[in-house]
């Protein structure tokens, strides 16, 4: 997809300056407004072989308010455009666990934040999606990015399914090669 040259969200229009990245529901933008920079999430319905979505701003809305309220650290949600499917996030600067996963930089204070992270979603009766592009870190606290989550489902846990991308794996690696980040 083409970077747009900007985005209007409420009317209030953000300059695109580069694709942070695609997910299963939308494209996240890096946006800039008055010198400040934003992560813009634009909602896209394009088909996804292994994920059925029902009104993906409603589910959006509704995981972020019930992550926030279990005490997930998540970039704030600034801003809904409910027209233009678009949300408006705090961007969360560095580099993703993912990047630190491709070459094994992944520290024990990491691993010791997804774990509890995990008990705790296991506990609610929800997963999220464990990929390590969709967390970050800021002051020594690992952020969950996206805001998806799903009923709990074994196979589909960290210690089952996500765990498997968070260090250079047969996994991981095959994924990198797959979208040219190896």
């Amino acid at each position: 997809m083409d970077t747009p040259g900007q985005l209007i969200l409420n009317g209030t229009e953000y300059a695109i300056l580069r694709l942070l990245g695609r997910g299963k529901g939308g494209y996240t933008w890096l946006a800039q407004r008055g010198g400040a920079q934003y992560a813009l999430k634009q909602l896209h319905h394009e088909p996804c072989d292994y994920y059925q979505f029902g009104d993906k701003l409603a589910a959006e809305l509704r995981d972020y308010q019930r992550l926030a309220a279990l005490g997930v650290p998540l970039p704030k949600l600034l801003d809904v455009d409910r027209e233009e499917e678009l949300l408006l996030k705090e961007l969360l600067p560095g580099e993703t666990i993912y990047r630190l996963a491709l070459r094994d930089g992944v520290e024990p204070w990491h691993w010791k934040q997804v774990r509890a992270l995990s008990h705790l979603l296991r506990e609610a009766g929800l997963n999220i999606d464990w990929f390590p592009t969709n967390f970050m870190c800021r002051d020594g606290l690992l952020y969950y990015v996206d805001y998806e989550c799903n009923p709990y489902m074994d196979e589909w846990s960290f210690e089952r399914w996500g765990v498997r991308y968070w260090s250079p794996t047969p996994e991981l690696e095959g994924y990198a090669r797959e979208h040219g980040d190896l």
